[in-house]
C-alpha cells in the first residue's frame, strides 16, 4: 500500500446555501490496488468517483475522511482521473 500523489487539476468551492459552502475537486493519479490517495484540500469527502484515463471504466474504492483507498483487484500503475466533492 503506497500513498500516491494526485495532482490537482480544479478545486473549487461552491454554495449550497447561504451557510453552507463545498469544495468540488478533479485530479489525476496513477494507482495500484491498496493505494491511497490523500486529499490534502478536503477534510471530509463526501462523495466521489474514479475512472480509469485507458477506458473510462470506474474504478472501485473505499473512502474514509480524506482518504481514497483503490479496493478494485488486479490493478498496477493505471493512470486514473477523480472527482470528490466535500468540506
Amino acid at each position: 500500500m503506497v500513498d500516491r500523489a494526485e495532482s490537482v487539476k480544479s478545486l473549487d468551492t461552491f454554495i449550497v446555501t447561504a451557510a453552507t459552502t463545498k469544495k468540488r475537486i478533479v485530479f489525476e493519479a496513477t494507482v495500484s490496488t491498496d493505494d491511497t490517495i490523500t486529499l490534502d484540500n478536503l477534510t471530509a469527502i463526501q462523495n466521489a468517483l474514479l475512472t480509469k484515463k485507458s477506458n473510462g471504466s470506474n474504478v472501485t474504492f473505499s473512502k474514509a475522511t480524506n482518504v481514497i483507498t483503490v479496493t478494485e483487484a488486479a490493478l498496477t500503475n493505471v493512470p486514473v482521473v477523480g472527482f470528490a466533492i466535500g468540506t
